[in-house]
């Protein structure tokens, strides 16, 4: 065999180990292109998942400190007082209470379809999630009474029956929940969504009577929630968000003190 056959045939062969080395490389380089491309997608993911529950997290706020603060001006004050203030209003204080209850659960569903349409999680906002859980926990527990009393399928049908999104003219969705004026009216005329809020009714009966250790219970957990959603008071300046004391007028109908 000739020098130049020996030289050809070495050229072929280097030639091929070449593309074979170069194909090895490219491949190589495409599946770390591929988990690269799969980490930066679900690291959007979640941050996409944070900036859509963040979204609501100032309406939150002030739907948790509208209703603790319900609760506590029922506590400190009394429920029957509370309705001979409002006297002139007709039922304004039974209707404003269980508003401010759907207000909340109404976020509550902003929040929870805002994070699924986004399909990731954020840090920060699994531990405001712990925190809701509390609230629904304590919303749906029924230690003491069934008053204030909301199973967690009546928490998200309510937040439903609140909830609605509108689009904006560049596409993106705003959620938007029902206002007092239109709850009000639909509270006084329509007796099946009315039905949705017999445990107000019930819960109203029992601290008519002195019992309002439902309602401690459930302002807590809503003070703790905002601390987590709102730790700057950005968005809850102006309201008392201290806890109430679990002895505080919550003493159990025919106990000492209750009346």
């Amino acid at each position: 065999m000739g020098i130049d056959a020996v030289l050809t045939i070495a050229a072929l062969v280097l030639s091929g180990a070449s593309v074979i080395i170069t194909g090895l490389f490219s491949v190589r380089t495409a599946r770390l292109a591929s988990e690269l491309d799969a980490e930066r997608e679900q690291r959007l993911e979640a941050q996409s998942a944070l900036k859509a529950a963040e979204r609501v997290y100032e309406p939150l706020a002030m739907a948790a400190a509208e209703l603790q603060s319900r609760i506590f001006n029922i506590v400190e004050t009394g429920w029957v007082p509370l309705v001979q203030r409002y006297k002139s209003h007709g039922d304004y204080a039974v209707t404003s209470t269980a508003y401010l209850f759907a207000n909340y659960f109404g976020w509550i569903e902003a929040r929870r379809q805002a994070v699924l349409s986004s399909s990731g999680e954020g840090g920060r906002d699994i531990a405001v999630q712990r925190l809701i859980d509390v609230v629904l926990q304590t919303l749906r527990r029924s230690e003491h009474s069934e008053g204030f009393l909301f199973f967690t399928t009546e928490q998200r049908a309510i937040g439903e029956l609140m909830l609605s999104w509108e689009t904006a003219d560049a596409g993106a969705r705003i959620p938007r929940v029902m206002g007092y004026a239109s709850f009000a009216a639909r509270f006084r005329d329509d007796e099946d969504f009315r039905g949705w809020f017999t445990p107000v009714d019930s819960g109203m009966a029992l601290v008519a009577g002195g019992d309002h250790r439902r309602l401690i219970e459930i302002q807590r957990a809503l003070v703790a929630l905002i601390d987590e959603l709102d730790p700057k008071r950005r968005y809850t300046v102006g309201y008392d968000l201290a806890p109430i004391e679990p002895d505080a007028g919550s003493a159990a109908p025919g106990a000492p003190g209750a009346s």
